[in-house]
């Protein structure tokens, strides 16, 4: 496969001599290499080989291969989905989108007709959600993602690129965005705090991230027809940064790619989802392991103590950049003690997004139903909804995964794309 595909000449130019490199490194790491390698991929952690594998996995050879052939059974275990009907007429929607990033191309001349095929199924429902993982600090210059990443990058956009990730003015956009990413920091805490004052502007409520102890303290609940959704979000990473020793609460952060990490707290916030009246709650956890198929033991077992130990309803995976496969689990809720079954995708993947990584082109929406009975009884039905983004001339594009692999069989991303989608859809 080809993993990028540049789209200007100094772009090919300067892929094509890493690509050159890593044919070299390939040569020497084959065997070693052929499965996706378990390690933290947190910037402030990573050693210098690291470093070479995760610009391996990036420019030259994304593994398809999990790092334990256990991952393939933990899919292959299906669990039965429980069957879904409106038990009463308390019923709600819930859209929900993968990873929101300024890539130098989310500009509105690039954008006229990105929603035209999918906008109006995505932002028809009540509640609408995805993470925004980028500051908006409109007293500082955007800082955009440019098209070969060379160095750490240090986000931020500006008011028309937001325009274009929430609809373009043509929807309604989005009621709550996960601020909680590894991005989060990346204009300081004054950025932050500016990109809060703005989704706020925006009448956006926000989760992940808080102004103040007392902020992070209340639980992020959105009522709709008489049920009560919570949210809460989390990430593995703020890069170079940390919360202010004196704010701790500043950024929900956690090392979650680290094995048995400890995630008392996330309990502690869902539970008070769950004291304020939440009937279902939504879990944004931007975590894992980038530019791979699967996502790697520790990050599985991480997803299952999630369920058991906190009672989480869904889970909402981001930060990989392509997408993952997704899964039912069956527990025992902490709180009620209750047989529950939940649901978790381990990456949505780059949503609005355009990365020169063929696999960052295909991502997921989410659509959920929820049913509230007359009893409190709370019944789910999801649907994934594979998407791709596509670059036509200068206009970006996005549409149903389905529609492209049938029209579009000479494409020169097809097979890549198909052969990522088929893995992820396998299990389902």
């Amino acid at each position: 496969m080809k993993a990028v595909r540049a789209y200007t000449f100094k772009g090919k130019i300067l892929c094509g001599i890493i690509v050159s490199f890593m044919k070299i490194v390939f040569a020497f790491k084959r065997k070693q290499w052929q499965n996706a390698l378990e390690f933290e991929e947190n910037p402030r952690t990573m050693k210098a080989n690291d470093i070479l594998y995760f610009a391996y996995k990036y420019y030259f050879k994304p593994p398809i291969k999990p790092s334990k052939n256990s991952i393939i059974s933990h899919f292959e275990n299906k669990v039965k989905v429980k069957s879904y009907s409106n038990i009463s007429k308390k019923e709600i929607s819930i859209s929900i989108g993968g990873d929101l990033m300024p890539y130098e191309l989310i500009k509105p001349e690039n954008t006229k007709h990105l929603w035209d095929n999918i906008g109006d199924d995505f932002f028809r429902n009540d509640i609408v959600f995805a993470n925004l993982e980028t500051p908006i600090d409109l007293t500082k210059k955007p800082k955009f993602v440019p098209e070969v990443m060379l160095s750490n990058m240090l986000f931020n956009t500006n008011e028309q690129t937001f325009d274009v990730f929430n609809g373009n003015g043509k929807h309604k956009g989005y009621d709550m965005l996960s601020v909680a990413n590894n991005h989060s920091l990346d204009m300081g805490e004054k950025g932050l705090l500016n990109t809060l004052d703005f989704l706020s502007q925006k009448k956006i409520k926000y989760v992940g991230v808080a102004k103040s102890e007392s902020d992070f303290n209340t639980p992020k609940i959105i009522k709709k027809n008489g049920i009560k959704i919570g949210f809460v979000a989390y990430t593995y990473s703020l890069n170079q940064f940390l919360p202010p020793a004196s704010k701790p609460w500043l950024v929900n952060y956690l090392p979650l790619n680290k094995a048995d990490c400890n995630i008392d707290i996330i309990k502690e916030q869902t539970k008070a989802c769950k004291l304020a009246g939440a009937d279902l709650i939504i879990c944004s956890l931007h975590a894992g392991n980038a530019y791979q198929a699967y996502p790697n033991q520790v990050v599985i077992d991480l997803y299952q103590r999630l369920f058991s130990e906190c009672g989480l309803d869904i889970i909402a995976g981001g930060h990989p950049h392509n997408l993952q496969p997704w899964k039912y689990y069956d527990f025992t809720c902490p709180f009620s003690k209750k047989e529950k079954q939940g649901f978790a995708i381990y990456s949505l993947a780059d949503f609005i997004a355009y990365d020169i990584s063929t696999w960052c082109h295909l991502s997921a929406i989410i659509d959920i139903k929820v049913s509230k009975s007359i009893e409190n009884k709370i019944l789910i039905k999801v649907d994934v909804k594979p998407i791709i983004i596509q670059k036509e001339k200068n206009d970006l594009v996005l549409m149903y995964a389905e529609d492209f692999f049938q029209n579009n069989k000479s494409h020169k991303e097809y097979s890549d794309l198909k052969l990522l989608c088929d893995t992820c859809m396998k299990y389902n």
